[in-house]
């Protein structure tokens, strides 16, 4: 009887601590950013030509003279903690491969693979405002009761609001230039709804990354999501305009918000040590010969090409890795690996969890 008694009192002492223990998931997407940029920093044929830029500006921000030294430059949070503390996926100079399984290499098509775990070529082969007819991971877990009601999506792009098919999902999706969607919206919410009011809409369907950042770090401390998507789109967007300094300044911005994300996790005991991060891409761009990289599609060679980094809770430090194969279909379910629910598309070409 005191052995049971013991045992007894031993769960009862376990059991807030399991409870404790559950799963934590920020999902960060940046939108046609490559693999050569990532793992090689800035281009020497693209920040040399006035076409694309200042180069005397692109120059002295981001050249350095090697490879090493140009991705950190562009990129410090991304080399000086990820690749230390995580694993870093896609660097085909390595011999490590990354890419989409869908036949589009464009946009819609690419997060649709990666957030529901498989590619649709027949109904999901535009960019057109097609409600999903596929159910994301973050749907998923917005069904399960451990995680309803605390699932929340922030995007630059507006087609994010049809790609998580926001209707039928029941997910809470500020996209495009909506306001905070929060019921009770804090004062920093209220400002950045005055600020994007008043900046130029430049593209018409898509707001500037840094207000997507800043709803979705604010709901982080005043709403404490456990699945949170954040999609940034300048550097797609500087890309397709032939604008290699502002896509280059976008990719180091992202960085920027990527620490501030982890900083604000580590400091919040309701995330600190308990969050992993995902951050990948939906495209690749084509290579840098001429206007090439412009552009991405199917008629694009190597805009397949894409990447995937992890860290955080669960996560061990393994940094580049030199080998395999990996793609875009795998990342839904592994997100679900990790918030530890049900997740098995009856689809052909799903994807499975990849393995840390």
């Amino acid at each position: 009887m005191k052995r049971i008694a013991k045992l007894l009192l031993a769960a009862l002492l376990l059991a807030p601590a399991v409870a404790q223990a559950k799963s934590k998931v920020i999902v960060v997407m940046v939108d046609g950013y490559r693999w050569q940029e990532l793992y090689r920093g800035a281009d020497s044929l693209l920040v040399n030509d006035k076409e694309f830029g200042n180069p005397a500006m692109m120059k002295a921000d981001f050249w350095r003279p090697t490879a090493e030294g140009r991705r950190r430059a562009l990129m410090p949070f991304t080399w000086e903690h990820i690749a230390k503390n995580g694993i870093m996926i896609g660097n085909r100079d390595k011999g490590c491969r990354m890419s989409v399984t869908n036949n589009m290499w464009f946009s819609y098509p690419g997060y649709n693979e990666t957030l529901c775990g498989y590619p649709d070529d027949v109904n999901i082969n535009s960019n057109a405002p097609l409600p999903n007819p596929n159910m994301t991971v973050f749907e998923v877990a917005n069904n399960t009761p451990e995680y309803r009601g605390k699932v929340l999506v922030f995007g630059s792009w507006g087609r994010f609001i049809q790609i998580f098919n926001e209707k039928r999902s029941g997910l809470e999706v500020n996209a495009n230039y909506r306001h905070s969607l929060s019921k009770q919206p804090t004062e920093r919410e209220l400002y950045v709804n005055k600020l994007q009011d008043g900046t130029p809409r430049y593209w018409e369907e898509e707001r500037f990354d840094v207000f997507t950042h800043e709803y979705a770090l604010e709901a982080m401390k005043s709403r404490h999501p456990e699945l949170m998507f954040v999609g940034y789109g300048d550097t797609d967007e500087w890309a397709h305009a032939g604008n290699y300094r502002l896509y280059l300044e976008a990719a180091q911005d992202v960085d920027r918000f990527i620490k501030e994300l982890w900083e604000t996790a580590q400091a919040d005991p309701f995330y600190r040590d308990q969050t992993t991060f995902i951050i990948t891409c939906d495209h690749g761009r084509g290579v840098s010969e001429g206007k090439g990289w412009f552009h991405h599609s199917r008629e694009v060679d190597r805009s397949n090409e894409t990447w995937l980094m992890a860290f955080g809770a669960g996560v061990p430090a393994k940094g580049e890795l030199a080998s395999g194969d990996y793609h875009n279909n795998q990342v839904a379910a592994t997100i679900a690996a990790l918030l530890g629910i049900k997740f098995e598309p009856e689809h052909e070409g799903a994807g499975k969890a990849i393995k840390f």
